[in-house]
């Protein structure tokens, strides 16, 4: 549950003429003077230029009512007059907020017309932050925008500050106090007094923040700090707009089939979220830090010691794969390999057996370099005519995956470089778990505007068939669309050399998921090497298909040169093996298959559990993107394990995660959903604090 806690006395809710506020009696409790317990809903039947009833009760103040919240009390306002039309005589003044300062400028761009191009101001300079106006129509009436935006979230979820930094207090108690939306500390102008000023006089607010869980949630700050402050209107005033892309088409689209409001559902999902992290992350850190921390000394270099209910499992998989490595340090498969000379070229192929064991692998080697001269013979050729299906939507998940593995730049930077693509307008919106394109995408008008100098794309245009490639493929989880390019580069040197690698696999994936399926023959040779028979596979690719976009899919197939023919007799010129560890550490790829499948954070968080356990020191990554535990990672996950494994382990986590997906789905109650994930942790946080010097210990053991 969470309440709001405004820093911003200018907002209107603070009054100098209280007696409440300025009655020295209630000096011990001045730190939660500016707490306001809200409960009332919007009144428009006895509008006020501050709309909201405040509750002046101390014992009201700090009642645990997680019936009450930031989301559902401003829902509350929305939608007075569901029913009631805007009348076609008005002179709308109409008020856009988008995300960010890049999409207010785009959408504002996009939106002014031709007919209307000389109204266009771009008034950011004279206001300090982004603002453009122009006029033109919405839904048929004369209007006037005003286009600006936020900076991300206006709130925070926070303590009240008495409950921030007592060192005194039983950091369990923290699962039982409240907490409070406190404004988000940045170095932007934007505060609730420039979105109240933005708002006065406006008589229509459309949202045009991201369109996903956090940017519904914002939608809620951003009518919080607006209606009250707009010309009461008895018709809908709040618009919600639904776009995937900063594409003209896209754009144009949205605005003219505005009309939803914020998901409410959807908000209050990251509500809890916000709630669940914060008192089990805090609690836990606090006491892992004032209690374990001190008896380390110097043995290790942070100030914190730090858990986190999504960072601490992402740890696991880490320390788990790590511990399965050592178990297995010196256990190897070994594969014999012999360098046959085909006419001009020399090639590779391998023998079908893998062998644990060294001794016989250097056995069968000598044997063969034995004879006096080494040949092989095909006795026996067969083959099987095999298919690779072409990839699915590329979604969040698999292009951190990809761009981790081919291009080796981490999760955390991959985000931020796929958010500038997409600000500037080049790829849709990199959030995304789905991997299913629309039934009414039209693929034929995208892959259009990538046609030119690129035959492959001109040929994949005539060659495609929408109706087989877009029937049951994929997985829709009604968020986004997967993430396609949305326009080619003009000028390729406005991007960085990542930059520009990453729009490029981008498009690549995408030509590549409406092209055909790569057809190869898998060929299986008996091979008489001296008097003994040895089986080898090998395999060739028919038809590329898709694999002509993703080349790296074809490093294990052979050229159609490099094949042997039956009976005839080839030379060795070199043999020798190949040896591939049984386990080794996880690759930044697999980490995030496993956090995916295990529903450890979000498509937009968990770029940043990756990124927080290495810079808390808990891993190490590699040059090829490997995670290293250290000790101090280790040994944070084998004390808690010792104590309390369910507090570590990732099917716990995902347990959560399910509980407030039943909220975004309307199928549970935030009551419930923040009781239960609350009183499991805070069982669990108890059980620990009571085996202190058993945890301490552990610790000291791995430290030494």
């Amino acid at each position: 549950m969470s309440y709001l806690y405004s820093r911003n006395f200018n907002s209107g809710y603070y009054n100098e003429d209280d007696d409440f506020y300025n009655n020295e009696s209630n000096e011990e409790n001045e730190d939660d003077y500016y707490f306001y317990d809200y409960y009332d809903d919007y009144d428009y039947s006895n509008f006020k230029r501050y709309p909201y009833n405040f509750s002046k009760s101390i014992e009201n103040k700090y009642k645990f009512d997680n019936k009450i919240n930031f989301t559902t009390i401003i829902d509350k306002q929305i939608n007075p007059y569901p029913y009631v039309y805007i009348p076609q005589y008005y002179y709308l003044n109409i008020l856009m907020i988008a995300e960010k300062p890049s999409i207010a400028r785009t959408i504002s761009k996009i939106l002014c017309t031709k007919k209307n191009k000389n109204t266009y101001k771009d008034l950011s300079n004279k206001y300090g932050w982004c603002y453009y106006t122009f006029s033109g129509e919405f839904r048929g009436i004369k209007s006037n925008f005003t286009v600006s935006s936020v900076a991300g979230h206006l709130y925070q979820t926070e303590f009240l500050r008495m409950h921030q930094n007592d060192k005194k207090m039983d950091p369990g108690e923290l699962f039982d106090v409240i907490t409070v939306k406190t404004e988000a500390s940045d170095d932007t102008q934007i505060t609730e007094k420039w979105l109240n000023d933005l708002a006065k006089g406006k008589d229509i607010l459309c949202l045009w923040l991201d369109c996903d869980a956090e940017g519904e949630n914002i939608c809620y700050e951003v009518i919080h700090n607006t209606l009250p402050y707009m010309t009461k209107r008895n018709y809908q005033q709040i618009y919600r707009a639904i776009f995937s892309s900063l594409t003209n088409e896209d754009i144009k689209f949205s605005f003219e089939n505005i009309g939803n409001y914020p998901d409410d559902k959807l908000s209050l999902s990251v509500d809890a979220r916000e709630v669940i992290d914060l008192k089990v992350g805090v609690s836990l850190t606090r006491f892992l830090t004032n209690e374990i921390l001190p008896s380390l000394n110097d043995k290790v270099k942070t100030n914190v010691l730090s858990y986190g209910p999504c960072q601490t499992p992402t740890l696991w998989f880490c320390v788990d794969r790590q511990r399965k490595y050592m178990n297995n340090i010196n256990k190897c498969l070994y594969k014999i390999f012999l360098e046959i000379k085909i006419g001009v070229n020399t090639t590779k192929i391998y023998l079908d057996d893998n062998y644990d064991d060294l001794s016989k692998v250097n056995e069968i080697i000598n044997e063969i370099k034995e004879s006096q001269k080494i040949n092989l013979t095909v006795s026996e050729i067969n083959v099987e005519n095999r298919t690779k299906s072409h990839p699915q939507g590329l979604n969040t998940a698999n292009m951190l995956k990809i761009a981790s593995n081919q291009l080796r730049i981490s999760p955390q930077q991959t985000m931020r470089i796929a958010e500038k693509l997409y600000m500037n307008g080049l790829i849709s919106y990199p959030r995304t778990e789905t991997t299913q394109y629309s039934k009414n995408y039209n693929i034929k008008e995208n892959l259009n505007k990538f046609i030119k100098d690129n035959n492959d794309v001109k040929e994949l245009i005539n060659n495609i068939n929408e109706n087989v490639l877009m029937l049951n493929e994929g997985v829709d989880w009604g968020d986004h669309p997967p993430i396609t390019p949305t326009r080619k580069i003009k000028n390729k040197n406005n991007l960085s050399y990542k930059e520009l690698s990453l729009y490029e696999l981008i498009c690549n994936y995408y030509f590549a998921s409406l092209s055909p399926d790569m057809h190869y023959d898998n060929i299986h040779y008996k091979l008489k090497i001296n008097n003994s028979i040895y089986n080898s596979t090998c395999a060739v690719i028919k038809q590329e298909g898709f694999t002509k976009f993703l080349p790296y899919e074809q490093k294990l197939f052979l050229k159609e040169e490099s094949l042997l023919k039956k009976c005839e007799i080839y030379d060795i010129i070199n043999i020798g093996f190949d040896e591939k560890k049984i386990e080794d550490y996880i690759t930044e790829a697999e980490l995030i298959e496993e956090m995916e499948k295990n529903h450890i954070g979000t498509d937009a968080s968990m770029s940043t559990h990756i990124e927080n356990i290495e810079r808390r020191g808990y891993v190490t990554v590699d040059e090829e993107r490997k995670l290293k535990p250290t000790k101090l990672g280790i040994a944070l996950i084998e004390a808690l394990e010792m104590v309390e494994p369910e507090i570590v382990l990732p099917k716990n986590r995902a347990r959560i995660e399910a509980f407030v997906k039943e909220l975004s789905e309307g199928k549970n109650n935030y009551e419930n959903v923040l009781g239960i994930a609350l009183e499991f942790y805070k069982k669990k946080y108890y059980n620990i604090s009571n085996q202190v010097e058993k945890v301490k210990s552990i610790f000291e053991k791995y430290l030494k």
